[in-house]
């Protein structure tokens, strides 16, 4: 019996610490709760399925379909045939792909078939990098710059809400992005405190590494000039000491969020189901989440279990925290676990913060400033962090927003992969953002590969050419197509909740590059074709989290994990890509959710 399974082991976990002891320690993770996964399989890297389909058609059983789809136009995101006319189902699996003629030969008396009327049928949507623990802010109210354009209007929402709460009451809000207001910055101290005087005032950025308090959130959190910084984290103060309200990465917040109300583990859960629905609703069919335990350690490996075996209508799977990497082993866990539902996937760090917030690290200043940044680690923590995940097994994704955490990060890989190299590992940049030729080269040489926030491109494009980095530099951000021109396999992702669960406007934005401020395309030449952009959110992002052997593409052997949309995505102007709707998401062969 794998040992996490072990219902005296589970318990034990349980009774070691509560979430708000969790969210007391600073960086460490403790389980509170049952795991309840699966027996233990392999690592997570794997191969190309087996039993693709290299010709017009091919059948893996004699057996009738379940279903036969035609009548529609199939995009594979299989090179060896990339279109086709019919699909077969059998057993949740596509038994079947090629021409209509053929296929339909396939039906038996039982068969369903269904025409697809002209609709177009793709590889279910996946998404390699978000995170669930996102739900823990559904009841921040939404601070972003449609409700709040100026400091003035955060500090009006801010009032308002202290206006209809008691004394001491948490107001909290999500989405602020000061490179966006027309202030151009965050609130100070003082602006809060002029807001809500009485209640503790908690305000998180969109990107998730900077949030802003008041005094009365300082007074509640213990936190005084004096108190030294968290490691990976910062309690920002002026020139003479005393704290702005500035909080730079989670560490500095986690005694802020130990004060706020406890949301119950069952509401979590379905908060988790209902983001799944969401995801399954714009086409996905698989979402990875890049840092389960982040918040609440073991209770949200538990989370994804649960939603999971209710029937979640989309496969997921997770890298862990890895500065949690002992608590893990100890309760048992290792790569692969799980099953084709849930499963396991790797390790996750941070190298730096966010480029947006001027946390991210990297070679140059920027703009207007003195700094550039910081490292959220040392060469020698990032490096015994990756050792440690690469010899257990586990793939391995850092976070590296700017360029010099790129070098760091590829630095640390180097040392690591000369020591113990290891086929197929898969290690990932998360992010990657701020990506030059040289580290691209490299990347290639050891085999890495970069998942793109693309988002950055559409709504933050401007202020990285205009405010942060400067139109020199802004050259390197999010180079999808050069990456793609040295070789690397790449994959586009959300990193919800800093960027909206919309796959098709990931494609239109790496396709166009169009920015949501002034309208204009970010570096143009670096736009990719719609087929490579459909290809970093299937196939390459199911090889990306290991799933590529079940999953990504429309091939014999594979779930009939698919999405169909009301138009074709290679017929469409660019900058209709997004606006296609989703007519139907299926879930091995399962049409779960209608768009």
């Amino acid at each position: 019996m794998c040992y996490v399974c072990d219902s005296g082991i589970v318990n034990f976990a349980r009774a070691l610490s509560s979430r708000r002891e969790v969210l007391r320690l600073s960086g460490a993770f403790a389980a509170t709760s049952a795991l309840g996964l699966q027996a233990c399989a392999t690592a997570t890297g794997s191969s190309s399925s087996s039993s693709s389909s290299s010709s017009s058609s091919s059948s893996s059983s004699s057996v009738a379909p379940d279903t036969i789809l035609i009548g529609g136009t199939i995009h594979t995101m299989n090179a060896v045939a990339p279109r086709a006319e019919a699909l077969a189902i059998t057993n949740g699996r596509i038994s079947a792909v090629g021409a209509a003629r053929e296929i339909e030969r396939l039906r038996g008396a039982s068969t369903q078939v269904v025409d697809m009327r002209g609709k177009t049928v793709l590889p279910g949507f996946v998404d390699p990098h978000m995170h669930f623990a996102a739900v823990e802010l559904d009841d921040f109210v939404d601070a972003g710059v449609r409700r709040a354009p100026t400091i003035a209007a955060l500090q009006g929402l801010i009032r308002g809400l202290a206006a209809q709460s008691p004394p001491m009451q948490w107001v909290r809000a999500q989405q602020f992005d000061p490179t966006i207001v027309r202030d151009r910055r965050g609130p100070t101290l003082a602006e809060l405190d002029a807001a809500a005087p009485e209640h503790p005032v908690f305000v998180i950025e969109t990107n998730g590494h900077v949030a802003y308090v008041n005094s009365r959130a300082l007074q509640l959190a213990g936190v005084v000039n004096t108190t030294p910084d968290p490691s990976a984290g910062r309690f920002v103060r002026d020139a003479d000491g005393a704290l702005t309200g500035r909080l730079e990465e989670a560490p500095a917040m986690y005694p802020f969020l130990a004060r706020m109300p406890v949301v119950s583990e069952s509401e979590l859960t379905e908060r988790a189901m209902n983001l799944a629905r969401r995801a399954a609703a714009v086409g996905c069919t698989m979402l990875h989440d890049c840092a389960v335990g982040a918040l609440h350690g073991a209770d949200e490996l538990h989370r994804l279990r649960t939603i999971s075996a209710q029937g979640a209508p989309v496969r997921l799977r997770g890298m862990l925290v890895a500065a949690a990497f002992q608590r893990w082993e100890s309760l048992g866990l290792r790569p692969g676990m799980g099953d084709d539902r849930m499963r396991l996937t790797g390790m996750k760090t941070l190298s730096d913060g966010s480029n947006q917030a001027r946390t991210g690290f990297m070679r140059e200043p920027y703009l207007g400033t003195n700094t550039r940044g910081a490292p959220n680690v040392s060469l020698e923590q990032l490096t015994e962090t990756i050792r440690r995940a690469h010899r257990a097994g586990w793939q391995m994704g850092v976070h590296a927003n700017g360029d010099a955490a790129i070098d760091l990060t590829i630095e640390a890989y180097r040392a690591v992969l000369a020591e113990s190299p290891r086929a197929d590992h898969r290690h990932r940049i998360e992010h990657c953002s701020m990506l030059h030729p040289e580290q691209m080269a490299a990347m290639r040489e050891l085999g890495l590969s970069p998942s793109f926030l693309i988002g950055h491109v559409r709504i933050w494009g401007k202020a990285f050419q205009e405010r942060l980095i400067g139109p020199e530099r802004i050259r390197h951000y999010d180079p999808c197509r050069s990456a793609l021109a040295t070789g690397l396999r790449i994959s586009l992702h959300s990193d919800y909740s800093v960027t909206p669960l919309e796959p098709l406007q990931m494609v239109e934005t790496a396709v166009t590059r169009i920015m949501d401020e002034g309208g204009e395309a970010l570096n143009p030449s670096e736009r990719v074709t719609v087929g490579q952009a459909l290809q970093a959110i299937t196939i390459d992002a199911a090889w990306q989290v290991g799933a590529d052997d079940i999953t990504g593409s429309i091939e014999s052997g594979k779930y009939a994990d698919i999405v169909v949309l009301e138009e074709d995505p290679f017929r469409v102007r660019p900058n209709e890509i997004a606006h296609i709707p989703v007519r139907d998401t299926w879930l091995a062969g399962v049409p779960l959710v209608a768009g």
